[in-house]
This record gives structure tokens, C-alpha cells and sequence, in this order.
């Protein structure tokens, strides 16, 4: 029976994933941020001419705003790209197209940790409605290319446990590759899932089906590849995020240091410690999890929760159930959901979805087994019935509420508009228009990446641009500027006798010039005046 059951229970979940996928799907997030329209040009780039928009052919590290962006989203992007041209559609579509494979992949993943079809069923639909999945999903981030292949690198994982096979362990290790190639905080992952391979070949004797000097070439070829392809490549972009590149624990030290002078307890060890673990247990803790998650208005808003209150709960329930019952996988998934905020923790950065993003997986597994595991300990019928009645009930009014949230209100507030950098497709639509107008375009850089939107709203010919592409040494934060190209200036300066230039700002630089008021032209989304032009004829 359970059997006959699966087949439209997973359809049912994937039809979910659709929908929440879609609905609202050119609303929500309300534009396209500078790092998916970098996506976007550089697989429209390779998708023309072979190579990256600095004219790098097939690149392991797309060099980007000097950020070195890891390949498999480019690379995946690529098809898309070219089989419905560059646009928003064919920007984001490729991770809808992930998200979607989740539903099966979860339910084989449950099938093989619990060997349970209810537990495996609640788990596949936790992860098809809770908000934390399409957050992501719904734009253009490596991240989420990233956590499918974790999922598939951890299914051979558990293939592995019952025998080291070479193409299990081949296949498991391939996964690990392409995640860590995928987005950074994925390598934080390769040493565990070396050491889950070396715990099972010892601890639990799992055999090995072939020489084992093979399982120790291959595990060292998994740690040495990616960091094979960051020798060549620089890193300034990620080791600026690191905690001790923030100015302010250095500040905090010294200020600690002035009032009192012990350097065993005042040094950036101790004070590295303290911000690490305080970072880590944000990570955890209620008011992410429920009540605001990420505090970048990209990837989240206050009262938009990233799980429901029933779920948060019966992540303890779970783990009480993983060691009551003596659950075979219980240290494997324990391990890879505290490992989960580490990535997040060593930077100087507040709590963050994307760098946890993948945290969402072992955590509502945990939750299914103890949501399954409570219910069969209530014996009675009636006492059950009404149990499940109220967990759904209570279930479904915080989901509704988080999704009512993220799909109506978000969008519409101001600092999401400015976050998500709205307006320069409209920016983009107005060069256009315009082109032959004028010679020169001189347009503000204070906020973003003002040329990668040109290139992508343009569809600028790749070829063209990679004869052109200069980019600055990376700044304090680890980005490079696109000083100019073509007709287009990006340092604003307003200089009148410039004829027949656009100058395009936000509305604050034109403060103190004195221009005819009514001859600005204004980019506007909803109430929020963006961008100002003055045209110089």
C-alpha cells in the first residue's frame, strides 16, 4: 500500500516546490542584485565566445568583481542561458530547476538514514514548504547547486556504510568536489566528509571492496583538487570576511587593553574565541531560526522565519529520539548539523542564511524522526489524532504567516528595494533608448556594480567588452570597479561643458549642483526616487 502511496506523495511535493518556486516569481525578490546579473553575463559570455567576461577561456574561478566566483553555478547556468537567451527568466530558472530535484533526493536521503516511509514522507514535505528553501531557490545563488550536490555527496555517504565500493566512493567524492568548487562555505564541509569516510572504514569496519591504497588516493585527491584550483587565484575577497579583518574587534581590544592591561586574557585569541562562539550560537538560536533569520534584506525581514515553531521544538525532540532509540546515523547527522554554522561563525558578519543554507537539510530530518517517533509513543488513538490536529494547526498558521511575509510585505519595503539595488534594469531600458543620443553616460558606482548591469540589460556583445575589461585592484571590502567602457563613465562628475553626456545619480550627488530642477528625469520604483538624470544635449 505504502508503496502504491509514494509515487503521488512525491508528486505532490514537487508540484509544491513548483508553485512556491513560481508564485510571484518576477515580484519576489523585486529585482535582480549585482552577483545574478555577474552570474547571468558570465554564462551568456561563456555561452558565446568560451570565456569569462575578462576573456579568461573556460575558467576554474571566474574573476568577477576581483571576488573569484566558484564555477559550477556559471558553468550549470550555461544552458539555460543559451537556450532562452539572457534574461531574468534564464538567470534564475537554473536553481528553480535545483530546488525541485530536493523533493525526490531528500526522500531517498530519509529512506536511507531511518528506513521509514512516514518519517521519510514528513521530512520530504518539511523541506518542500518551509520558506528557507526558496529564499534562495527564487534567485540566482550558488549556494543552492551547492547544498544538492552535499545531499548527493551525503546519499553515496550512506551508500558507503554498508561497503566501499570504488564507484560509490568515487561517486561520493565527485560530489564532494563539485560542492566545494560550488560556493565557499561548502569546503568548510570536505574534512568532515573525509573524516565520516575514514571513521567508517575503521571505527565501523565497513568493507572495503577493493585495495584500500585506492580509498587514500582518493580521499587525497578530494582535499587536494580544490585547493589546487585556488592556487592560482586570489582569495582577498573571502579572507576579508574573516573575523579578524573586522575593525571593530581590533578596536574592542584595544579599548579592553587601555582599561585593563592583561594580555593573557586581552588578545585576539581570547577575543576571536568569544566573537566565534557568540556568532555560532546566533546561528542557532530562536530569533534566527523563527523571528528575523538573515539581517541582510536580501536574504531575510523581521517576523519572516525561516522555520515554524513546531519545527524548532521537535529539533530537540529529535535529537532526544536519535540517542533513545540508538539511531545508527544519529553521530553523522548531529555532526553535520553543528558543523553547519561554522562557515558563518569564523567571519565578522551577523547571523547568515546563505552561508548556513544547507543547515536547513539535517535539521528538519531530525525534526521528522522526532515528530514520528512522539507520535508512536502516544498510544491512544484519540489523544493522537488530536495531537497531529493541533501540531498541524499550529504548523500550518506560522508557515502561512512566514509566507505571508516573504510573497506580500517584503518586496514592498523600501530598504529590501535598495538592498536588492532596484532600478537598474529601468536604468538599463533608459540607455538603451537613448544610446545614440549621446557620446558619454557618466553614472554613480556608490552603490554596486554599475557596469555589470549595462553589459546584461545591453546583452553587450562579450567579445566586444573582453577587448575593453579593466578592473581596479580590489578595495578594503575585496571588490574591483569597472572604471569605464564604451560610451560609459562610472566615477560622477558633473562637468558642463561635457555636451551631449547623460549623467545618471542617485539623488543625493546632485544636492549641490546647480541644475534646472525640472529638467531631471527620474528613475522611480514604487515611492523611492533611485536614480536622477540630467541631460547635457
Amino acid at each position: 500500500m505504502k508503496n502504491k502511496l509514494i509515487y503521488p506523495l512525491l508528486l505532490g511535493a514537487v508540484l509544491i516546490s513548483v508553485f512556491l518556486n513560481l508564485f510571484r516569481f518576477n515580484q519576489v525578490p523585486p529585482c535582480l542584485n549585482a552577483d545574478e546579473v555577474a552570474f547571468g553575463y558570465n554564462a551568456y559570455s561563456i555561452a558565446q565566445t568560451g570565456k569569462d567576461e575578462f576573456g579568461n577561456f573556460l575558467p576554474l574561478r571566474f574573476e568577477s568583481f576581483k571576488d573569484f566566483k566558484l564555477p559550477v553555478f556559471v558553468y550549470f547556468s550555461v544552458p539555460f542561458v543559451k537556450l532562452l537567451g539572457l534574461n531574468e527568466l534564464s538567470t534564475r530558472l537554473p536553481n528553480v530547476v535545483v530546488s525541485i530535484f530536493f523533493i525526490p533526493l531528500v526522500y531517498l536521503i530519509l529512506k536511507k538514514l531511518f528506513n521509514n516511509f512516514n518519517i521519510s514522507v514528513v521530512g520530504t514535505y518539511l523541506i518542500a514548504l518551509t520558506p528557507w528553501t526558496y529564499i534562495l531557490s527564487r534567485h540566482a545563488h550558488e549556494g543552492v547547486i551547492g547544498a544538492l550536490l552535499m545531499l548527493l555527496a551525503l546519499y553515496f555517504l550512506l551508500d558507503l556504510s554498508k561497503g566501499f565500493s570504488i564507484k560509490t566512493m568515487l561517486l561520493t567524492n565527485l560530489f564532494i568536489i563539485l560542492a566545494a568548487n560550488s560556493y565557499h562555505s561548502y569546503r568548510m564541509f570536505i574534512f568532515f566528509w573525509v573524516f565520516w569516510q575514514i571513521v567508517l572504514l575503521g571505527f565501523y569496519k565497513t568493507k572495503v571492496k577493493f585495495n584500500r591504497i585506492f580509498f587514500w588516493i582518493i580521499l587525497f585527491f578530494t582535499i587536494l583538487i580544490p585547493l589546487s584550483i585556488d592556487a592560482g587565484s586570489s582569495l582577498n575577497r573571502v579572507g576579508n570576511l574573516l573575523f579578524t579583518q573586522n575593525p571593530g574587534i581590533h578596536l574592542r581590544l584595544q579599548e579592553y587593553l587601555i582599561e585593563h592591561g592583561s594580555t593573557l586574557i586581552h588578545n585576539i585569541y581570547t577575543q576571536g574565541i568569544v566573537d566565534i562562539s557568540n556568532r555560532y550560537i546566533s546561528q542557532i538560536s530562536p530569533e534566527f531560526f523563527l523571528i528575523w533569520g538573515d539581517k541582510n534584506w536580501r536574504f531575510g525581514y523581521q517576523y519572516l522565519g525561516l522555520i515554524t515553531l513546531v519545527e524548532y521544538v521537535f529539533i530537540f525532540i529529535g535529537v532526544y529520539y536519535l540517542f533513545r532509540e540508538h539511531q545508527f546515523h544519529r553521530f553523522l547527522l548531529l555532526s553535520l548539523l553543528l558543523i553547519s554554522p561554522i562557515p558563518n561563525a569564523l567571519t565578522w558578519q551577523d547571523a547568515s542564511l546563505i552561508r548556513v543554507y544547507f543547515m536547513i537539510f539535517p535539521l528538519l530530518f531530525i525534526t521528522s524522526y522526532g515528530l514520528i517517533n512522539f507520535l508512536c509513543d502516544i498510544k491512544n488513538y484519540r489523544i493522537r489524532l488530536l495531537t497531529v490536529f493541533g501540531l498541524i494547526s499550529m504548523y500550518g498558521f506560522f508557515l502561512l504567516y512566514h509566507w505571508d511575509v516573504y510573497l506580500f510585505h517584503y518586496p514592498k519595503r523600501i530598504e529590501v528595494i535598495r538592498a536588492w539595488q532596484c532600478g537598474y534594469k529601468e536604468l538599463g531600458q533608459y540607455v538603451k533608448n537613448n544610446y545614440n543620443k549621446f557620446d558619454k553616460f557618466v553614472i554613480t558606482d556608490r552603490h554596486g556594480q554599475p557596469y555589470i548591469y549595462l553589459l546584461y540589460y545591453l546583452q553587450y556583445d562579450p567579445a566586444k567588452y573582453q577587448k575593453q575589461a579593466i578592473m581596479t585592484i580590489p578595495d578594503s571590502y575585496g571588490f574591483g570597479q569597472v572604471k569605464s567602457f564604451d560610451k560609459f563613465n562610472f566615477q560622477f562628475s558633473y562637468d558642463n561643458k561635457s555636451k551631449k553626456t547623460a549623467y545618471i545619480g542617485y539623488p543625493e550627488e546632485f544636492t549641490d549642483l546647480k541644475l534646472d530642477q525640472s529638467k531631471i528625469k527620474k528613475i522611480q520604483i514604487r515611492s523611492e526616487e533611485i536614480f536622477w538624470i540630467y541631460e547635457n544635449p
